[in-house]
């Protein structure tokens, strides 16, 4: 069965892949010290796009489908905390990343450009080795988990994004988020 939630999920995996992909481009080009007119400006997208969407995708992942996941199929439970348990490491990534976009904001060391290629680098790598295990697991949850389980899910995605444009929010999402969540996580 198609289910909405995972169908979003699997979008926002898609979006990281552009994300990244745009965030590559610019660092090598920052790296070789020719960068183009936009490029400072697409890393700061990417580090802002980290901070929105990510870590609220990890909550999801960790707060919703992989309990659910892990009570449908107990057989997946392992698979799913070690999943959980590379959320806070990608989040790490994502913050020296953020680390060297700020410095490129300012007054950049030489070796900013390098220093930004080879975080990207190392998330890139992160991001697509646990993207192929999650969206294996998400064919296998397509059809484990009920009609019923989506809907759950779907509100609770919405509720995490209506709670996300309350006041306080930016400050709720820079203060954790992504490790160690239930059903699945470690």
């Amino acid at each position: 069965m198609e289910l909405a939630s995972l169908a979003q999920l699997e979008r926002s995996h898609r979006r990281h892949d552009e994300v990244m992909a745009g965030l590559l481009e610019a660092a090598r080009r920052l790296a070789a010290g020719r960068p183009d007119q936009g490029d400072v400006a697409r890393v700061h997208e990417a580090v802002a796009y980290f901070q929105r969407a990510v870590t609220r995708h990890f909550l999801d992942e960790e707060g919703s489908v992989f309990p659910r996941l892990s009570t449908r199929r107990p057989d997946l439970a392992a698979e799913l905390a070690a999943l959980s348990a590379e959320h806070p490491t990608q989040i790490a990534m994502q913050g020296e990343i953020a680390a060297a976009a700020q410095e490129l904001a300012s007054e950049p060391r030489p070796n900013v450009g390098k220093v930004l290629l080879d975080a990207a680098n190392r998330l890139a790598a992160a991001h697509r080795a646990h993207v192929l295990r999650e969206d294996e697991l998400f064919r296998i949850a397509h059809e484990a988990l009920t009609g019923q389980d989506d809907i759950e899910i779907i509100t609770e995605m919405e509720t995490r994004r209506d709670r996300d444009d309350e006041p306080g929010a930016e400050r709720r999402r820079r203060g954790g988020g992504g490790g160690g969540g239930g059903g699945g996580g470690g």
